[in-house]
């Protein structure tokens, strides 16, 4: 069986945080380990692939055809299923990733075959059978026109096997996280027990949370040939135990590699010592959620942090030369105060790099916002990427609502010692990548300040254009 997977570019609308990271396809190499040695596979990352699509299609000519995506992406697969059918009609199609897991009916559609909506690891060879010699359809993939029911699902079962990061090999210079280059994923553990109520990671293993041995963690890192490492688990800073044996195995197997890895605040303020011998063995940066510096509203999100432990957290990684990504929720309810103090605090406490994510009730969270409070449909798909307004600013236009956050990244990513920093201690080549995508990410911005307005946004609520 010939089977293609792929990985779609964001689309036109999205605001594109590819243009200062861009990662490699992980999900798709560890579904293409999967295959049976008869099978011949190929991976296009349609981020990085100068080829059209419908070229690849016709050159290769798949019986398979996977396409994995995130809430964004959902026109994009439905429209590269309909083209893989209108150019090869026996060919199927399979799609999957963390928005169809859940709510699979957003791409229901003739042209997708299959809808994969639990355990992609141990469901996919099964349908390889099912598609080869009628073996039965697994649970966990629907058919056209079925509906999920959560119920008749067997158990969840996080088997991982080592990705094929082979089929990536022509893309792989082209990977990094801001300045992070040529970095490889590595997954070490699923799901979060923490209930944070704007986060939609924990409800896409139903709260479970499952840890990969260590072992085969080492043996896959021993294997990488990059240096650099995203450690893409919700939270690696969660178990001392675990990240105790991780040091000592690393240590022994004297593995040298950087890592960017999820942690948070409260953990770090409580675990100076354990972050000190991290960076030791090689922790370079650590992405943390701020989310807010207002304990109300750090409340409101079921956080379990405060203010104070942020501040804390931060003095922590600085004391240890572990550098922070924070990440900051900005509320519909800030006024143009609420963010000159975000600024102000941000400048203070020395963050060098932020995410600003205005605050996007993404079904399936516990944020709930009703549909006359929501400037962007919710079938929308693509403005649907933490970075557009989705919920009407209550002090402020759509319009200078976008000014301000742009305004307040501005401030940070400009700070003329963050501008030294960098280049004292990155190489010319990622800060001109880097500068390349900030300038692209700032013009997507201005293009929505230039074209926000109150009637955009109802025109952007009612109607039904897509792409």
């Amino acid at each position: 069986m010939r089977i293609l997977f792929v990985r779609p570019a964001p689309p036109p609308d999205t605001i594109g945080l590819q243009h200062i990271m861009i990662v490699e396809p992980l999900e798709l190499e560890v579904l293409a380990a999967l295959v049976g040695t008869d099978d011949t596979c190929m991976i296009a990352d349609m981020i990085l692939e100068k080829k059209p699509l419908e070229k690849i299609l016709e050159d290769f000519r798949p019986d398979l055809f996977c396409v994995t995506g995130y809430i964004t992406h959902m026109d994009t697969i439905r429209n590269f299923c309909r083209m893989a059918k209108s150019i090869l009609p026996d060919v199927h199609t399979v799609t999957g990733g963390v928005h169809v897991e859940k709510f699979p009916e957003d791409i229901d559609d003739p042209a997708v075959d299959f809808r994969v909506v639990r355990n992609a690891t141990r469901a996919f060879p099964k349908l390889i059978a099912h598609l080869k010699n009628n073996a039965p359809r697994p649970l966990e993939i629907l058919a056209p026109g079925e509906k999920l029911d959560e119920k008749l699902l067997p158990p969840f079962d996080f088997y991982f096997p080592i990705p094929r990061r082979d089929l990536t090999m022509k893309y792989r210079r082209g990977y990094f996280y801001v300045f992070h280059n040529r970095v490889a994923l590595v997954k070490t553990s699923f799901g979060c027990p923490y209930t944070c109520r704007f986060c939609y990671c924990r409800k896409i293993t139903n709260d479970q949370y499952f840890a990969r041995p260590m072992e085969e963690v080492i043996a896959e890192l021993k294997g990488i040939r990059e240096k650099e490492i995203y450690i893409v688990d919700d939270d690696f800073l969660l178990s001392p135990t675990r990240l105790l044996t991780f040091i000592s195995r690393v240590k022994q197997e004297n593995i040298k590699k950087k890592y960017l890895v999820f942690g948070r605040a409260d953990f770090i303020a409580e675990h100076a010592e354990l972050i000190k011998e991290l960076h030791e063995v090689g922790l370079r940066t650590v992405i943390v959620g701020i989310e807010s510096f207002n304990d109300d509203e750090l409340d409101s999100f079921e956080k379990r942090t405060t203010r104070e432990i942020n501040e804390k957290a931060l003095k922590v990684l600085k004391e240890n030369h572990v550098d922070c990504y924070a990440a900051v929720i900005t509320s519909p309810d800030w006024s143009k105060d609420d963010f000159r103090k975000a600024g102000d605090k941000l400048v203070e406490m020395g963050i060098q790099f932020v995410n600003l994510q205005p605050l996007t009730p993404l079904k399936g969270t516990g944020i709930e916002v009703p549909d006359e409070e929501l400037v962007i449909r919710r079938e929308d798909y693509p403005k649907w990427d933490l970075a557009h307004v989705v919920i009407r600013p209550k002090h402020m236009t759509i319009k200078e609502y976008y000014e301000q956050v742009l305004k307040l990244y501005e401030r940070i990513v400009f700070q003329p010692k963050n501008l030294l920093y960098h280049a004292l201690h990155h190489p010319l080549s990622i800060q001109w990548k880097l500068a390349k995508g900030i300038i692209r990410i700032r013009k997507q911005y201005r293009d929505r300040i230039e074209h926000s307005s109150e009637t955009y946004a109802q025109d952007t609520l009612h109607t039904a254009d897509s792409i």
